[in-house]
């Protein structure tokens, strides 16, 4: 039966080295540096007896001269074994940023002893590599890693943080204050931390604020464990010692993981032996209040196994969720790196990486102009749900070049004219608010003009303008001219709308080369290849635009199809009818009315006596027959033969294999090789890709599994009143009452 559970202690032994190992392994190995990992932090005031702790722990003493276990952060992993082992290493901090000092830290690899006392040597030589001296007064960010092996050792991993302090003085000033906070918040708000708060029983509690730091990171105080030292200088049957005692007992501030007290060394007993050390400690709290405590939280021998279980439930615990987000960070890592391409020095690695670049622009252009907004680029449904800057989604350009072109329509319709004739059968329509908030529609608004004063200036103007015409009869060169003036604004609207759109295609084209290069690519193949075709572009909008109003700036107006002349006899009929009513007094009569033969030969006489003004109405006439259907041959053209021929179609043209192909090895050299820092930020991935990889590797023989397959998915059973073969009906009921939803679906049982 002994033999059973010795076997089974050392099968628990195993199992918990193999985890910690694992561990350790990451931490080596530097994945520490991307993901949280879990670990047992010592933190607390200076002098609170945070090293006395880690003595008793690990049964190894750390020097204690110049405060040395203050300057840096130390990692001490103790393992069981059969033989007594030492290592330490150095791992680099953040603020050295130079890789061959960084280099130089990590290779400090002493030779291995087998004496724990020779680690305060070993200790001192790294504070040598680390640039630490006695003289020092800052701190570093440095970790010193301390690896002890031995046969009475525990399976664990701790890191003593640098103690805390609030008051400066020669060797410590205000800028160490804060770097020791700093440094241990950053290990306490990992989340899979387990904060070991030390708290000093010769100090009144409520002037010890670590666990009030902890409690910022931990609020529900489930991964923080209370360690109270020096109980010995409290005066026995006191009430401070009740009180703490309260506090072990977890009754003044409970923690999850409830609290622990040690008796350390006191100054006379300094030179005692371990063994020393915890008999002594036995008899102390076999003694007085302090025997009435289970003795699972008192002594250093309770506290190893407390910790060895705590760290191991954790690690277990934890397991799948670092193994997932070390898979994470792989993926992270995997897409930057395909973002970066392949590594390209010679010109036949450029000249590739521009031929993937080219086959995936040709691609994601002709789908943005077919609007088939399938792939990756263009994002999915809502995809505009969390881009606050942007009402419009110009990666969907055929969907941005519609809309302009209807803005563009109705603007027309709206402010395409000089002069808006009031009180003809020809009246424009007028903008309501959202017609106003397009983006053709700032500036000027067309200026008002009467029918009545219309047909007086045109009239005037044709006296002036007489020519060899028939008396009554229109002159068309007048026509003309008025034509041209009412169709000023076509020009000033249709160079707007174009240049919107050639801005559009600017921007998606901008978007593009984001999402498949990095900047430094971006910007060479922005400016040097797509910036001057997009110029080029550009420059033929503008051609074509002075051809297509070149007509309505210089030419006759010369209407074609049965079209013009219906539109006229239908608004001169109109105008002879009206001029008739009123000239028989009939405007505001309704219904049938009798009329003598001397009414009607006194009205058709009206109407010939007023042959000039009959000859300005249908000049009028004539030129709004006309610029009602040149205003929509003119806008069909700015749309098909300005906005599709000279800027959408040559799109797929400007970017293709044939212009990687004819590039020479210096235009290739210019725009495709790797600039330093992308060679630099390549290696480094690389290098992060390497480090997460081998630690996934490392829990392999694990069988660990991420956090997704440790159960089945929930798979939804049917409702026990709803029969398997009926379906829910739904009525769509509208919603009125403020702060509802527009519409709800009320399921028919």
């Amino acid at each position: 039966m002994q033999a059973d559970e010795t076997q089974a202690i050392n099968q628990l032994q195993s199992e918990h080295s193999r985890l910690l190992d694992k561990i350790d392994e990451l931490r080596t190995i530097g994945v520490g540096g991307f993901v949280e990992l879990p670990q047992l932090v010592v933190v607390g005031a200076q002098s609170s007896g945070k090293s006395s702790v880690l003595e008793a722990v690990s049964r190894v003493s750390f020097p204690t001269k110049s405060n040395v276990c203050t300057r840096f952060a130390t990692e001490v992993v103790l393992r069981r074994s059969s033989t007594v082992r030492l290592k330490v290493v150095i791992e680099p901090g953040a603020s050295r940023t130079d890789a061959e000092e960084r280099q130089r830290i990590r290779d400090f690899t002493p030779d291995s002893f087998s004496n724990t006392g020779d680690l305060p040597d070993l200790i001192e030589q790294a504070k040598e590599r680390m640039g630490i001296t006695d003289s020092m007064h800052g701190f570093s960010d440095d970790v010193l890693k301390v690896e002890i092996s031995g046969p009475d050792k525990p399976e664990l991993t701790l890191v003593d943080l640098p103690g805390l302090y609030i008051s400066e003085s020669e060797e410590q000033g205000a800028e160490g204050i804060r770097i020791v906070r700093e440094l241990t918040e950053r290990y306490m708000e990992n989340n899979r931390s387990i904060i070991l708060a030390v708290i000093s029983a010769k100090v009144d509690y409520h002037l010890q604020n670590v666990l009030n730091i902890a409690k910022q990171f931990d609020p529900k105080r489930e991964r923080t464990m209370g360690i109270i030292t020096q109980p010995d200088r409290l005066e026995r049957d006191s009430e401070e010692e009740e009180n703490y005692i309260r506090y072990v007992r977890n009754e003044k501030v409970p923690l999850n993981l409830g609290w622990h007290v040690l008796k350390n060394r006191s100054y006379e007993d300094r030179m005692a032996s371990h063994d020393v050390r915890d008999e002594q400690e036995r008899t102390f709290f076999n003694q007085g209040r302090w025997a009435s405590l289970s003795r699972e939280f008192v002594g250093v021998d309770s506290l190893r196994r407390r910790l060895s279980n705590v760290l191991l439930k954790h690690v277990r615990r934890n397991l799948p969720g670092l193994v997932a987000d070390i898979q994470r960070q792989i993926e992270v890592r995997q897409k930057q790196l395909e973002r970066l391409g392949p590594a390209r020095s010679s010109a036949q690695e450029q000249r590739g990486y521009l031929l993937a670049i080219c086959s995936s622009f040709e691609r994601i252009v002709g789908q943005a102009l077919n609007g088939t907004y399938t792939g990756d680029f263009f994002g999915g449904f809502n995809s505009l749900e969390n881009d606050s800057n942007n009402s419009q989604d110009f990666r969907r350009l055929r969907a941005i070049v519609r809309e302009l072109n209807e803005c563009f329509a109705e603007a027309m319709e709206i402010r395409g004219h000089r002069r808006c004739i009031v009180g003809t059968t020809h009246d424009a329509p007028t903008a309501d608010s959202k017609v106003l908030s397009q983006p053709y529609m700032e500036g000027w608004t067309p200026i008002k003009i009467s029918r009545k004063k219309m047909e007086s200036e045109v009239s005037e103007q044709a006296k002036n303008d007489r020519g060899i015409e028939f008396p009554g009869s229109p002159n068309q060169l007048l026509v003309g001219s008025l034509f041209r003036d009412q169709s000023q604004p076509w020009e000033m609207l249709a160079r707007q709308h174009l240049l919107q759109c050639w801005e559009s295609v600017k921007y998606f084209i901008g978007l593009i080369l984001q999402h498949l290069t990095d900047e430094h690519t971006h910007s060479l193949l922005y400016g040097a290849v797509l910036l001057p075709e997009l110029e080029r572009m550009k420059t033929h909008l503008m051609e074509k635009l002075n051809e297509l109003t070149f007509h309505t700036k210089r030419g006759h107006p010369l209407p074609v199809g049965p079209s013009f002349l219906a539109r006229i006899q239908k608004s001169r009929a109109k105008r002879q009818l009206s001029s008739l009513k009123g000239n028989l007094g009939q405007n505001s009569m309704m219904g049938s009315v009798q009329l003598t033969m001397d009414d009607l030969t006194r009205a058709l006489s009206a109407l010939d006596l007023s042959r000039d003004q009959f000859a300005a109405a249908d000049i009028i006439d004539q030129m709004q027959a006309y610029y009602d259907t040149a205003i929509i041959t003119f806008v069909d053209n700015i749309a098909t033969l300005a906005v599709e021929n000279c800027l959408l179609a040559p799109l797929e043209r400007i970017f293709t294999n044939q212009t990687v192909n004819v590039m020479d090895e210096n235009q290739l050299k210019d725009l495709a090789a790797e600039p330093p820092f992308v060679h630099e930020d390549r290696c480094r991935l690389a290098d992060e890709l390497g480090k997460l990889q081998a630690g996934l590797q490392t829990f392999s023989v694990l069988g660990t599994e991420p956090r997704s397959m440790s159960r089945p998915p929930a798979f939804p059973s049917r409702p026990p009143n709803l029969p398997s073969t009926s379906k829910p009906e739904f009525t769509i009921s509208m919603a009125h009452e403020e702060n509802s939803h527009p519409c709800k679906c009320v399921r028919q049982d």
